[in-house]
């Protein structure tokens, strides 16, 4: 279940202990380090990355490049071998909780009037979701807030379950799935069950 990514396995991580596998610059000369662990969240699916510290010093950027997370840095470390990283966690519990009503939202959608979510923005003011929809009316958005709303109020738990391909069909899943190997299904009890490789609160 790539124990090494925290995020996924402890995703209340806001601080931890790790050591350096590599120090780098990129093709631009920009710093990065590899760790043998991370709860730092690289960008993708939506999601923008986790900022934060390692040993003090400003991490701008994660990004995954061919299996490894890259941590860039402000500037390179002295090489130590075990590093102290502090999570920026107002920015990556507000990442959660957007993530989580964009869920909800898109589920609504499709509960109420069948329209799909093709893709969604994350970002630090807003949360923007495209439906694969030519038109919608004030009714239709009023009556999907309020199914979303109910279900935010009734505080329901928001699970995680690693599966494979071949148990897919067991459950009602809200769109294809296309991944293959170990697949995260983020699930919303009787709401919404879903593929994805983002945070979420609990």
């Amino acid at each position: 279940m790539l124990q090494n990514r925290l995020y996924y396995a402890q995703p209340n991580c806001k601080d931890f202990t790790a050591n350096i596998l590599k120090q780098r610059k990129d093709e631009e000369g920009k710093a990065y380090i590899v760790l043998d662990q991370t709860a730092f969240y690289p960008t993708g699916g939506g999601q923008p990355h986790d900022i934060g510290t390692i040993n003090g010093v400003k991490v701008t950027d994660v990004m995954e490049v061919s299996g490894e997370i890259r941590h860039y840095i402000a500037y390179p470390l002295e090489s130590p071998e075990e590093v102290h990283c502090v999570i920026d966690w107002e920015r990556r519990f507000d990442h959660m909780q957007q993530h989580a009503g964009q869920h909800i939202l898109s589920a609504a959608f499709v509960e109420l009037f069948n329209f799909e979510t093709v893709s969604f923005h994350l970002g630090k003011n807003l949360v923007s979701i495209d439906l694969d929809v030519s038109d919608i009316s004030n009714e239709q958005l009023q009556a999907v807030e309020h199914l979303a709303n109910d279900i935010i109020l009734e505080n329901r738990p928001i699970g995680v379950k690693w599966v494979t391909e071949n148990e897919l069909s067991a459950y009602p899943l809200r769109k294809e799935i296309q991944a293959t190997g170990e697949i995260r299904l983020v699930i919303i009890p009787d709401f919404d069950y879903n593929g994805c490789g983002g945070t979420h609160p609990e």
